[in-house]
């Protein structure tokens, strides 16, 4: 089945991801997390659980594992007191340079074992899953 071999997949790069995460002390998702601020200003917290797709509640226990671990620190925007922006603190800035340089080894190394067609193949049936999951969604709601 194609979901097993996606859910497979990922469990594997997942496994890969947690074990360089705990060598450095985090987590897969404080990793992805770090990966997803802006580095210069800081990323509003309302934008990043979209982006990771994960619930608020769990965001905010991560966020604030990392702010305890010293990665990020909160800021508040100068002008709307609401926003909250997650900016990256120096080791965080660190930490990020070490989960890019492991998304890029993975990356690298997959790109390495496919073929110009293969690799051409996978975008495409990518491209589609998001497209098939509308589908399903759509037929859900007529039932």
């Amino acid at each position: 089945m194609v979901v097993y071999k996606l859910r497979s997949a990922w469990h594997e790069i997942a496994r890969l991801y947690n074990e360089i995460s705990q060598d450095h002390g985090a987590t897969l998702s404080m990793g992805f997390i770090l990966l997803t601020l802006n580095e210069e200003e800081g990323t509003p917290v309302t934008k990043i659980a979209p982006r990771m797709g994960m619930e608020p509640n769990s965001l905010s226990r991560v966020l604030n594992s990392m702010e305890q671990d010293g990665l990020v620190f909160r800021k508040r925007d100068s002008e709307d007191k609401r926003k909250v922006f997650i900016c990256m603190t120096e080791h965080g800035v660190k930490m990020r340079e070490i989960a890019i340089k492991a998304v890029f080894r993975l990356n690298n190394a997959i790109v390495k074992s496919l073929s110009e067609p293969q690799l051409k193949a996978f975008f495409e049936v990518m491209d589609q899953i998001p497209l098939a999951i509308e589908s399903v969604k759509e037929r859900m709601k007529e039932e």
